[in-house]
């Protein structure tokens, strides 16, 4: 199998301490089966802290007050990487924020906009966003037809956004226009509508959502096309890969720009917050991450609210 990573991956590294918004509170943090027995078998001075923080019946660390994972300390740091190093943390752990997007013949990696570095290095990038080979085991793997259709419509895709020589809201239209759908109020309405009916983590984003119900925008300033395209294309890469089929390729590119129409639309209303519009976007894009793309059934409800969108 083949391991492609997106261009900018290199240059992510946790910033642990200094992170404002750790990824080690807010959720439930599963272990996997191989950590889990590595960490039952573990004998050192460390091992009693390591079963007190962890729930071995249901494969997850135990929680602080406030949500925080048992083994964050005041400093913000991780006790298991500080006593065991990161050998020792499990899968979830040691991806975050990397995604992987499988198919039959690659593993293709990139960086999740939950981490606000991710999202500072993804956002800020300014050369296209391509897949740089890393690996190759020379063996042969045949595409399926569903995924050949999947990486066939998302290079059209990829070839529209990334024409820098057209303004991006032109880029945008064709899209929409290839995903078979049309720019409407009403259609922006109707995600809208759904991004308020999904589970939360934080009430800060359902005061965010709604503050755009009466003012919204559906068209990107051109000062802005780059953190468009850059967050239009990672979002392709993350989200395109198991589509069931075409029209749910379709519906998956929807939920990207209906996604960017509402961070661009918190942004119009919350720039002034920032330090500089490039903040807003980032930290915009960071909440949007962690409320909609880490819950499945957001995700599912978003697909199926775009699907509706589509002129079959």
């Amino acid at each position: 199998m083949k391991e492609y990573r997106l261009s900018y991956y290199s240059k992510f590294k946790c910033v642990a301490s200094d992170c404002k918004h750790t990824c080690c509170a807010g959720w439930e943090m599963c272990i996997d089966q191989t950590t889990l027995e590595l960490y039952k078998n573990h004998n050192s001075d460390f091992s009693a802290f390591l079963d007190k923080g962890i729930n071995y019946k249901k494969a997850k660390f135990n929680c602080q007050k406030g949500g925080r994972c048992a083994f964050l300390n005041q400093d913000g740091l991780c006790e298991i990487i500080i006593n065991l190093g990161e050998d020792y943390l499990c899968q979830v752990c040691r991806d975050h924020p990397r995604f992987r997007s499988f198919f039959a013949d690659r593993v293709e990696m990139g960086l999740g906009f939950c981490c606000e570095k991710a999202a500072k290095i993804v956002l800020g990038c300014q050369d296209k966003i391509t897949l740089i080979p890393t690996k190759d085991d020379n063996a042969t793997c045949e595409l399926s037809f569903v995924q050949k259709n999947v990486l066939e419509f998302r290079q059209r895709v990829l070839d529209i956004l990334q024409d820098r020589k057209t303004h991006i809201q032109d880029r945008i239209k064709n899209i929409v226009s290839l995903c078979r759908s049309e720019i409407k109020e009403e259609n922006f309405k109707k995600i809208l509508k759904t991004f308020l009916s999904f589970e939360r983590i934080e009430k800060g984003w359902t005061k965010r959502l709604k503050t755009i119900k009466k003012s919204f925008s559906l068209t990107t300033d051109q000062k802005h096309d780059i953190i468009c395209e850059q967050f239009l294309v990672n979002s392709l890469y993350r989200h395109l890969s198991d589509a069931e089929d075409t029209l749910w390729v379709r519906a998956r590119t929807l939920a990207c720009v209906y996604s960017w129409w509402i961070i661009n639309s918190i942004e119009k209303i919350e720039k002034g917050q920032f330090a500089d519009e490039f903040s807003a976007f980032c930290d915009i894009a960071r909440q949007f991450s962690a409320e909609v793309e880490y819950s499945q059934k957001n995700l599912d409800k978003l697909y199926s609210a775009c699907y509706k969108l589509i002129n079959i």
